[in-house]
């Protein structure tokens, strides 16, 4: 397949218009292994009714899972599929387009929807390595287009409260040990560089109704598996690898943690936990920086809130690493209230 000439978009139009779809199909996988698609074709096919659609998406997958090796054309397909009426959408097609589309980083929210909304036909549920590409494509979408486009997922994102993303095995264990799923919802509610006093009381409350030792235990056990390697790798165009940077979406869980231990009495062993956790999230990553800003920055916070003497050596050990300029100007910020506040001599630590 790969010696043949490329095919024409005209030729492209006139197996379509023939209602060749095993020529279609056959032609549509050589266009995958280049990597590209007509827009004329995609236009062309997205008008098609949605029972061919969908019955030319399964002929495409079978092509391609039979040529040696296999093409991926599941990034075609997700455009051709974009807008698709999820009843059309055969079961077979839909659980080989989400176990591709699970190691992404993002795909197009009309598509994403689709599939959703398939699975839940077949299954009563969101796959949960689905959802967590829907929120990473939320998420890359909130920084560039209006609310428009992550609103086809967002029955999906609005009924998931307190359900971390899969793939960090980390946000795995939260998931399934968590003591309720109202902590997670609150450790996703906080916000800002610092916590609000409101969401600080509700915090000081919640481990108080759910044991104080037991949960703070909890965490730093969560806190510890965060360097773990992910359990589904992604794929990714970028220059930097995103299997190295913490997953957004848990990245603000990880924060409200971080700030659930700094508003409520702290133990010994939260502060070398809250310091392996602000080395991590400092170390640089090629191509992007810190692995996260956030996460360094709100365990710098815990670690002065702490407020002791063990937090303070803490705080200049961290700085003694060598760190990027906003994280080693937040540390020298707290080490100087810190070392005020204990009258400790900075210089002696």
């Amino acid at each position: 397949m790969l010696d043949r000439p490329p095919v024409s978009t005209v030729s492209l139009v006139s197996l379509l218009e023939a209602g060749d779809d095993d020529g279609l199909a056959a032609e549509l996988v050589d266009l995958a292994t280049r990597n590209r698609l007509p827009g004329a074709v995609r236009d062309e096919l997205q008008a098609l009714p949605d029972a061919r659609r969908s019955a030319l998406a399964l002929r495409v997958i079978e092509r391609a899972a039979a040529t040696t090796p296999p093409v991926p054309v599941e990034r075609m397909l997700m455009r051709i599929l974009d807008g698709l009426a999820p009843d059309a959408l055969s079961w077979r097609a839909a659980r080989h387009l989400i176990g591709a589309v699970s190691t992404w980083v993002g795909s197009r929210p009309g598509a994403l929807a689709v599939l959703a909304a398939v699975a839940e036909r077949e299954t009563g549920e969101c796959p949960p390595a689905l959802l967590a590409v829907m929120r990473r494509t939320a998420h890359e979408g909130d920084k560039h287009w209006p609310a428009w486009y992550r609103a086809p997922m967002q029955p999906w994102l609005d009924d998931t409260h307190g359900r971390l993303n899969v793939g960090e095995p980390w946000a795995e264990a939260a998931n399934t040990e968590t003591p309720t799923v109202e902590l997670l919802t609150h450790a996703l509610a906080a916000g800002g560089a610092k916590p609000a006093a409101r969401w600080s009381q509700r915090a000081k409350t919640l481990m108080a109704e759910l044991g104080a030792d037991d949960t703070r235990a909890l965490i730093r056990r969560w806190f510890g598996l965060v360097p773990s390697p992910r359990t589904i790798m992604l794929q990714t165009e970028d220059r930097w690898d995103p299997n190295e940077v913490p997953d957004a979406y848990n990245a603000r869980a990880l924060r409200g943690l971080l700030y659930i231990l700094a508003v409520t009495p702290s133990q010994d062993d939260d502060v070398p936990a809250v310091g392996r956790l602000a080395q991590h999230a400092a170390e640089k990553v090629p191509g992007h920086g810190p692995r996260s800003q956030m996460i360094a920055h709100a365990s710098v916070y815990a670690l002065e809130r702490f407020s002791t003497v063990a937090s303070l050596r803490e705080l200049a050990r961290l700085r003694s690493l060598g760190q990027p300029p906003g994280i080693a100007a937040a540390l020298t910020a707290a080490i100087g209230r810190r070392a005020v506040a204990l009258s400790v001599d900075p210089a002696r630590l």
